[in-house]
């Protein structure tokens, strides 16, 4: 009986230990860690377990993402050296919220995708792309603010032709035009809405064996929100993400799920920029393209 309450004890004591311990879920740039006992530095890597006697070093353009046992998720946003106890006090007072659940998708997306990340040869540039299938992603619509470009892109196959693209009302065409090349973007779209709020972008495959093929249809609508008051709102929700990549990303995000892509697409630009190697934004925007087609 003994050795039972015992062994009881020593599992208790271990499950209290584990729950102590905080697991990197993500982690990026100058992140550093020195464990208790050891007399060196070493970089912390995904899927590490921080023990509350270690003492973690983050740098300016660092970013470190941690979750406990109940797998909430908490963003450090000290900068300089932090205590793994420190971590995980701060981590119990993280409440669940609307940024959190944003956190943890695009968490999700990373490391769902990030195997597939790789350079490619992208061929001539200025040539048009062939395949040996015609490739176009669209989204099936579109809101747009005001003076808004919207880029599209394809992929001819050996057997294209052209492309013929139309904007149309439900009743009248506005634009046919056939054009040569992988991409087309259009200017000033709030101009085509002083004849109707909605408008139907056609794609169209036009082959060498003379058929024509509907290739993409979007809807585009001119949006009723005010562009300065979604962004407001956007930014106080989610003010808590301090990382400038967390809290980019998670707003382009609900731009997109709103159908907003030409804001969502504005962020990713910047992000891009501004973290050009950053695995978190990289595929981020990789996801966004592949989803939307838009890039």
């Amino acid at each position: 009986m003994r050795n039972v309450y015992i062994i009881a004890v020593l599992l208790f004591m271990s499950a209290i230990s584990e729950a102590q311990k905080l697991k990197v879920e993500w982690v990026s740039g100058d992140v550093t860690i020195y464990k208790k006992g050891t007399t060196v530095t070493t970089k912390v890597k995904n899927s590490e377990l921080i023990d509350l006697t270690d003492r973690v070093f983050l740098g300016d353009k660092s970013l470190l993402v941690l979750s406990d046992y109940s797998n909430k998720l908490f963003e450090v946003k000290k900068k300089g050296y932090v205590t793994g106890k420190e971590l995980s006090e701060a981590l119990i007072k993280t409440a669940d919220s609307e940024y959190q659940r944003y956190m943890a998708y695009i968490l999700k997306e990373l490391k769902t995708h990030k195997g597939e990340m790789k350079s490619t040869e992208k061929g001539i540039p200025g040539a048009p792309s062939r395949g040996n299938e015609f490739k176009l992603t669209m989204p099936d619509t579109v809101k747009i603010f005001k003076d808004e470009q919207l880029p599209i892109r394809w992929v001819s196959s050996i057997n294209t032709d052209m492309i013929n693209i139309q904007m149309t009302t439900e009743k009248n065409v506005l634009l046919d035009l056939d054009i040569n090349g992988d991409v087309f973007w259009f200017n000033n779209i709030n101009t085509y809405f002083l004849v109707k709020n909605t408008l139907h972008l056609l794609i169209y495959e036009r082959r060498t064996d003379g058929n024509k093929l509907l290739r993409g249809h979007t809807v585009i609508q001119q949006s009723v929100l005010k562009e300065d008051v979604v962004t407001k709102e956007f930014n106080e929700e989610f003010v808590e993400l301090a990382d400038p990549r967390l809290n980019q990303i998670a707003k382009a995000t609900k731009w997109e799920i709103n159908h907003y892509y030409i804001k969502a697409l504005e962020i990713y630009k910047i992000l891009l920029l501004d973290y050009p190697d950053d695995d978190m934004v990289k595929i981020s925007f990789a996801r966004f393209t592949e989803r939307t087609g838009i890039e």
